[in-house]
């Protein structure tokens, strides 16, 4: 039996798994993420607290993934946002100096594809798309049961996809983007606009008088108590990921859909109302076949899709050998 070790850098925090071949976790953990540490010493640190997981010894080789511009076939994180001591850092090469295995790399969005791959649809499905629901919106391929990322490595940005030609400024510079309207912050400071006048809507009691305590977690304890006005938001949500979600129906085509994030436990409020609006825009035989799932494993996908990259990339090194000895 083969091990091996994932590791998923967050803004917050990186958890670790070490898992087999067929992506069973056996051991996993995490540690906070300090901002302010240097990449080396955070990465020693990680490595440190992975060595304390059952079966490290026997770990193959590991894979890493973290937000950010990444260029996967060096194993270089050139940016992120959210990590600002990480500016072309040499993580590959510093990971496998620090811990003498092989070590493979790729952004966020695609090792989570590559979680719900394996544990959510067990590796049987040819072409997934798997969407994070969270502060952002993110999105990562699997095209006939590998990563695809395009010709510069830049394939998935789902969030960043316009589903209103003049609509909100994004931060990305374009203009409304997905993510302008569904990502966790921006549909957040819309609830608290459109709830300003709203006098009697129960979940502004929620927030001790202030509109600016509302969170996500009020809207959604809201709508579990019925309130009309969090229930009304939950179905806005819907609607505009029902648009998205068309347009990624009609372009790619893929067999199934997979939700994760910290948004995507609402779905309970949102699914209806987003499969009504695909029903509506997308066509009728890729909305049909597609499967929507809403992972029930967000916490690990990340950590167990970069240990199965290493097996990725090497199945994939495999087959084009096979192709070029034809």
């Amino acid at each position: 039996m083969n091990y091996f070790l994932g590791i998923d850098m967050g803004g917050s925090g990186i958890k670790m798994a070490i898992t087999d071949e067929k992506a069973q976790i056996l051991d996993k953990t995490s540690i906070e993420m300090n901002l302010k540490a240097d990449p080396k010493t955070i990465l020693s640190q990680t490595l440190s607290e992975a060595s304390k997981l059952k079966f490290y010894d026997k770990v193959k080789a590991a894979g890493f993934g973290s937000a950010g511009d990444i260029d996967y076939k060096k194993g270089v994180l050139r940016y992120a946002y959210n990590l600002p001591q990480w500016k072309n850092v040499p993580v590959k090469r510093l990971l496998q100096k620090m811990s003498g295995r092989e070590v493979f790399m790729d952004n966020d969005a695609n090792i989570a594809a590559l979680g719900a791959f394996w544990i959510d649809l067990k590796g049987k499905c040819e072409n997934l798309i798997c969407i994070t629901l969270g502060t952002g919106i993110g999105g990562g391929i699997i095209a006939n049961k590998k990563i695809y990322r395009g010709s510069s490595g830049s394939a998935g940005e789902i969030g960043h996809i316009s589903i209103k030609f003049d609509g909100t400024p994004c931060n990305c510079g374009n203009i409304g983007c997905a993510e302008a309207y569904l990502g966790g912050k921006n549909f957040q400071n819309y609830c608290r606009d459109y709830l300003k006048d709203k006098k009697d809507a129960l979940v502004k009691s929620m927030t001790d008088g202030k509109i600016s305590n509302l969170t996500i977690e009020i809207l959604y304890e809201a709508a579990l108590k019925k309130d009309k006005e969090a229930l009304f938001l939950w179905r806005y949500y819907g609607e505009k990921l029902g648009v998205l979600i068309a347009s990624v129906l009609n372009i790619l085509n893929p067999d199934c859909i997979v939700f994760c994030g910290g948004l995507s436990k609402a779905h309970n409020f949102f699914e209806k109302s987003m499969k009504e609006e695909i029903a509506k825009r997308a066509f009728k035989t890729p909305a049909k076949i597609c499967r929507i799932i809403f992972s029930k494993y967000s916490n690990v996908l990340g950590s167990v899709g970069a240990a199965m990259l290493p097996n990725h990339q090497k199945q994939k090194k495999q087959r084009r050998c096979r192709q070029d000895m034809r």
